[in-house]
């Protein structure tokens, strides 16, 4: 099956069952069916860009897209997560830290206005430095 073109390979559907075939039961599937795809097909120089990157996205879920990938991705974004969680708690610590050093010194009624103030500065400054920057960079899982 000498297929040349990326419009030719593009049409090729995988069987059923394909996406739960490891890298080398695809490998072995394709040269039992004489298939080989080219990392650049023969129509290559004459392909737009668009093309070229859907061509591109297409071999890599062909021949790359394994459940060994899908595992692999899960426990980076599980590591991942791991970090954020673990920095996210370093900041809530540290702002309990400081927030103690506020209120944990001195007699209870000395200067309970400034105190206030204070606390609410810092709850406002951490949730706009810390809090939120934290939550935009949360890490999300992997689209399967």
């Amino acid at each position: 099956m000498a297929i040349r073109t990326s419009r030719e390979l593009m049409a090729w559907q995988p069987p059923a069952g394909w996406r739960e075939l490891s890298g080398v039961q695809r490998r072995a599937r394709l040269d039992r069916l004489g298939m080989v795809i080219p990392l650049r097909p023969a129509d290559w120089e004459t392909l737009e860009h668009d093309q070229r990157m859907a061509y591109l996205a297409w071999s890599t879920r062909i021949l790359h897209d394994t459940p060994e990938a899908r595992a692999a991705k899960q426990r980076a974004y599980r590591k991942d997560l791991r970090a954020w969680w673990v920095l996210e708690c370093w900041w809530i610590l540290c702002l309990i830290v400081g927030l103690w050093l506020v209120w944990g010194s001195g007699h209870p009624g000395e200067g309970v206005g400034w105190r206030i103030v204070i606390t609410l500065i810092v709850i406002v400054l951490y949730t706009m430095a810390l809090f939120i920057p934290m939550q935009i960079a949360k890490p999300s899982p992997p689209q399967d």
